[in-house]
């Protein structure tokens, strides 16, 4: 063989392998959740969490303490999901990870705050939140690729309800409420702890589209509560529409990830936030996710079997 015959074939050989490392990466790509690891965004939840800490990092500087300090006595008198707090952590997820706070429409007072503790925790903690932060976007991403489509097409189904277009915004911090993730909308807008046990593993993808599914229930809820008016009834426990998306979201998790358990059953929060609500959903929702029954039977059978007279 001679060597234009031998150039082409390393040619040929080099270009197989290009396109199969495209088709590799394009494979583990994902296009639901827009994530990020911003400096802001996890300055404000750390300080969140340490100012809720029983034992909270030990620091020498004076500005660090004084934030600390600022978040025990004001910022944590309310939970992340409140609208003043929770616009808080939108205007810093639009910074991004520049210098300054300049520009973000943020009380000039917590600006100060914000940015006299930003040195502090750069050099001290960033690094390592960062890393965490990134490892857990490198392993999160292959999973969503592998099930996003599914997962999207039947809880669009369930909801009656278009997913977004967009992907979704999701900053990803060491700390991200007690929960380990919550949602605000209008848009839709995640935030999820890297550092949380729970939204390790397969438990991500329930975790992650139970959080987009907040911004998707509404009708679901509305039907609820026309259902509940029409037979006069309430339930006993507050937000029984967050139980019908635990559930949901679970079951349509269990149906396509191996032996996995649903988290609301596993980790016991649909009997401690709702007791016995279970049965009722395994008996009057389920058919409708299977596609037995149709909503209004469902939902009504929801509010026969577990609402009560008001």
């Amino acid at each position: 063989m001679n060597n234009v015959a031998h150039a082409l074939l390393r040619a040929a050989s080099t270009l197989v392998s290009t396109l199969g490392v495209l088709a590799a990466q394009q494979t583990t790509q994902q296009t639901t959740f827009d994530f990020h690891s911003n400096f802001w965004v996890n300055l404000h939840h750390f300080l969140y969490e340490q100012a809720v800490a029983k034992s909270p990092e030990q620091s020498e500087s004076e500005a660090w303490n004084h934030a600390v300090e600022v978040y025990r006595s004001d910022i944590t008198k309310h939970e992340l999901l409140s609208r003043d707090i929770s616009g808080i952590n939108i205007a810093l997820s639009q910074i991004e990870n520049t210098e300054s706070l300049k520009g973000s429409g943020i009380d000039a007072e917590l600006t100060q705050t914000l940015e006299r503790a930003a040195p502090v925790y750069k050099t001290r903690w960033w690094p390592q939140h960062n890393r965490q932060n990134l490892a857990w976007i490198e392993a999160a991403t292959p999973l969503v690729a592998k099930y996003e489509a599914v997962m999207k097409k039947e809880l669009s189904a369930a909801y009656q309800t278009p997913w977004p277009s967009e992907p979704i915004r999701t900053d990803v911090a060491e700390y991200a409420s007690w929960a380990g993730a919550y949602t605000v909308l209008g848009p839709t807008h995640i935030t999820i702890s890297s550092g949380n046990a729970g939204n390790a593993g397969p438990a991500t993808i329930e975790t992650l589209f139970h959080e987009a599914s907040h911004g998707m229930i509404q009708k679901i809820s509305d039907a609820l509560t026309a259902e509940l008016d029409s037979q006069n009834k309430l339930f006993e426990r507050r937000a029984f529409w967050h139980a019908v998306l635990f559930y949901t979201v679970g079951e349509v998790a269990q149906r396509h990830l191996n032996g996995y358990t649903m988290y609301g059953i596993k980790n016991g929060v649909l009997e401690r936030g709702w007791p016995g609500s279970l049965p009722v959903l395994e008996k009057d929702w389920k058919p409708y996710l299977d596609g037995k029954i149709d909503l209004d039977t469902a939902v009504h059978r929801l509010v026969t079997d577990h609402g009560v007279p008001k």
